[in-house]
């Protein structure tokens, strides 16, 4: 099964006068996700989940923009998707639940996690 997780709510413990360019906040808000306290706590919630059947059909009947961005999952069992990478991969992508997820997908991030405990 793969959930499919996004942004819902940010918390920055931003300090007075403190203003970051765009490319800071991307930063630290790949820091913090990916483990390194910065100030910034992300709240997300689970919002979809596809079977693995219906991903491997997915992969299958896309492009390769598709295949390369989201195709490594069971490698790397967890995929973060930036609005950058969503514009990309509708694109290239085939109708499916997934694609609709993309298209309403402005800010933020999402994440494809791959979960272990479905049976």
């Amino acid at each position: 099964m793969i959930e499919i997780f996004k942004l819902t709510k940010r918390h920055v413990d931003k300090k007075k006068g403190e203003e970051l360019p765009q490319e800071l906040k991307e930063v630290k808000l790949f820091s913090t996700f990916i483990g390194h306290g910065i100030g910034t706590i992300d709240y997300s919630e689970k919002i979809a989940s596809i079977k693995d059947e219906e991903y491997e059909q997915i992969l299958q009947n896309s492009g390769e923009y598709v295949r390369f961005k989201i195709g490594n999952l069971s490698k790397y069992f967890e995929i973060e998707v930036f609005p950058e990478h969503s514009k990309k991969l509708l694109e290239q992508m085939c109708e499916c639940e997934l694609k609709e997820i993309f298209k309403n997908f402005k800010d933020g991030y999402l994440v494809l996690r791959k979960d272990f405990d479905y049976d």
